[in-house]
């Protein structure tokens, strides 16, 4: 399983949407080895679908029927295209955001992909699909999770947000509401049960919250 070089159908992030099979997202997760495949598979609770050697074949064959993959003079079966950024991003990312969007009666979930050179976010649907879109490029990482946070509240009043900041080997943990004319966090302490809540945030501190926990301030 590879990688082809093709990869300028990338979607951008609010204008191209494409989505994958429960199938093809575990063939995906299957395209590479290592550390960074294996905190997605445990990111993505994917550690029954990348050991189905039947879904991930069904994916494969899905994956060739939509023109994202091929197979290349040796026999060899490669994605490309989209597929070949989602793979990157599953395998090679250095950093994941997940992102909790809560409200009384439901929850919604985003994961935030970053590897070299590419940056994801995938959203869970039915029967186990995953729509894909790109970050804006034009916008930080941290900016990108504000911004879906702020359209969550938005759309939901009284929404709240929990927000998970993983690396290889550590993550950060971030609650976030909306007060009147506010944002306020909360960084948990499982220790001691507790949490350290920061009231009174304007946009640009709740921005300065989330690069924290990014180690990025």
């Amino acid at each position: 399983m590879t990688v082809q070089e093709e990869t300028q159908q990338e979607p951008r992030l609010g204008v191209d949407v494409i989505g994958f099979g429960v199938g093809e997202f575990a063939y995906l997760l299957n395209v590479f080895e290592g550390p960074a495949r294996d905190r997605s598979v445990s990111v993505f609770r994917a550690g029954e679908l990348v050991d189905d050697i039947t879904l991930a074949t069904a994916g494969a064959s899905s994956l060739l029927a939509r023109d994202l993959a091929a197979v290349d003079d040796d026999g060899d079966l490669g994605v490309k295209g989209v597929a070949a950024a989602v793979a990157t991003a599953l395998g090679q990312a250095g950093s994941w955001t997940e992102l909790s969007l809560l409200t009384e009666d439901s929850m919604d979930n985003v994961v935030l992909l970053e590897a070299p050179g590419v940056a994801l976010m995938l959203q869970p649907r039915l029967l186990g699909t995953w729509f894909v879109f790109a970050q804006d490029p034009s916008i930080s990482s941290a900016e990108a999770t504000l911004r879906v946070v702020r359209k969550h509240v938005a759309e939901n009043p009284g929404g709240t947000a929990y927000l998970v900041f993983k690396s290889l080997d550590a993550e950060k943990h971030l609650l976030v509401r909306r007060g009147a004319d506010s944002w306020a966090t909360g960084i948990p302490n499982f220790a001691t049960d507790e949490v350290a809540e920061t009231e009174g945030l304007d946009d640009a501190g709740l921005l300065r919250a989330i690069q924290e926990c990014r180690g990025e301030a």
